[in-house]
């Protein structure tokens, strides 16, 4: 029947099939007409309700219950885009004026019932970050890790199979004032000096000198950064 009354009104052979065809297609496939003002003023309600909402469930919910899990209450703190995952044992202390994106992923360490991550003044950490602690992780003041960065405390699972079940955790250190690009890979406990800047897509291995641009894979020394 469903198909029967389809293809009538596909023919078009009367009014009534020509008019229901212009009615299906315009649901399909219609639009209203320009209405710029009033679409414009019905895009900025929208916008300013976004920003209202997202407002109070960062100032009710998000801020309050990541503030729970800090060792200290964290002043000027701010989120964007919800609530950070935080698994596994891990002590949480983050200095002022910090800001994390809330699709970012903190772990502990699950062999280690004391890790630590310290994050500093200043610091902004961006989408979709994964930093996972083997023993302790500290981030230094003013200290920018764009999206999309992986920050390893322990270096996961040995090549030997003897050695899969005992990765090798230490202390990871970013100094102050670095910056990690889009898309880097500290897959290791490594220490990163001050100011260093490391490129986007860099695979670090291994310490990095102070005031350097450090990239590659894996990562290397490129040149020495004016101070």
């Amino acid at each position: 029947m469903i198909n029967t009354l389809r293809r009538n009104i596909k023919k078009q052979d009367s009014v009534v099939s020509q008019l229901l065809y212009r009615i299906v297609k315009f649901a399909k496939y219609g639009q209203l007409p320009p209405l710029t003002i009033l679409y414009k003023f019905v895009y900025l309600c929208y916008k300013l309700m976004g920003i209202a909402f997202h407002r109070c469930m960062n100032l009710f919910i998000y801020l309050p219950m990541l503030q729970s899990q800090l060792t200290q209450y964290a002043k000027g703190l701010q989120l964007e885009n919800g609530m950070p995952l935080i698994a596994g044992p891990v002590s949480i202390s983050i200095g002022n004026n910090a800001c994390l994106n809330g699709a970012m992923s903190i772990h502990g360490h699950p062999d280690n019932e004391q890790c630590q991550l310290v994050i500093g003044d200043d610091c902004y950490i961006g989408w979709q970050t994964g930093i996972t602690v083997g023993t302790k992780v500290i981030i230094g003041n003013n200290v920018m890790i764009a999206g999309r960065t992986m920050i390893s405390g322990h270096s996961g699972h040995g090549v030997s199979i003897d050695e899969r079940d005992n990765p090798k955790m230490a202390d990871l250190v970013i100094e102050d004032n670095v910056w990690l690009c889009t898309n880097c890979h500290i897959v290791r406990p490594v220490h990163i000096g001050k100011g260093s800047v490391i490129a986007a897509g860099c695979i670090v291995t291994k310490d990095v000198p102070e005031n350097v641009l450090f990239g590659g894979n894996p990562g290397k020394v490129i040149r020495y950064l004016n101070t």
